[in-house]
């Protein structure tokens, strides 16, 4: 070939890979799924020989809170942001919320007590007024997860709120603090939640009526 010849296929060859790369960075782009800038995901999920646990994300912008309870004994809640549709989130007990939102569901799993057997989910997403609610009363937090059905479940923690601020997630994670921590989970003092009003959010938590607010993920406390 000659070297005309040559140089003229060289560059023929190269235009058509710069072609490629720009189609595929466009399709990239065109297939790229974008987290809601707000919304709320509910599941429930099934756990041998345990009772049901249901988990409920809520998300403002890159902010995000998760809430998961049994209904009866256990909640976990978890503070964190997403980025692209992924989070990472750790609660102050070392449970765990890994997902990615698909551009239909958040997809993901939760890990909580048994780091060996995390529960896989669907979440679908779940227009308002569903959503997580909370509501204090001096040193108790009731808080509830409000499906679409209008159907709710959630516990009261006597413990709470300040116990939200007393462990540093990070040392958490780390393996000399896990026993720890289990330690003051099961310290807790819950109880199924009380009943709370469809529509008005009122509830009685020791003896007084109370009204519940509806969680945003930019909501900490």
């Amino acid at each position: 070939m000659k070297p005309t010849t040559r140089a003229i296929a060289m560059g023929i060859g190269l235009a058509i890979v710069n072609v490629a790369a720009v189609v595929g960075l466009a399709a990239g782009q065109a297939n790229a799924v974008t987290m809601p800038s707000d919304g709320t995901f509910i599941v429930d999920m099934a756990a041998q020989d345990e009772p049901p646990m249901t988990l409920a994300v809520t998300v403002d912008g890159d902010k995000v809170v998760g809430y998961a309870t049994n209904g009866t004994d256990e909640e976990a809640w978890f503070f964190g942001s997403q980025q692209g549709g992924k989070m990472s989130m750790t609660s102050m007990y070392a449970d765990r919320i890994d997902a990615t939102y698909d551009g239909s569901a958040l997809r993901g799993t939760l890990t909580m007590n048994d780091a060996s057997a995390p529960h896989a989910f669907s979440a679908a997403p779940a227009a308002a007024p569903a959503g997580i609610y909370t509501a204090t009363m001096n040193s108790s937090r009731a808080s509830w997860v409000v499906r679409p059905d209008h159907t709710m479940t959630g516990v009261m923690n006597n413990s709470a709120p300040g116990d939200h601020k007393v462990t540093d997630a990070l040392a958490a994670q780390q393996q000399q603090h896990l026993e720890q921590v289990r330690q003051m989970r099961i310290d807790q003092q819950m109880r199924q939640a009380p009943p709370m009003q469809f529509g008005t959010w009122s509830a009685n938590i020791d003896s007084t009526q109370v009204t519940a607010t509806r969680v945003s993920g930019g909501m900490r406390f």
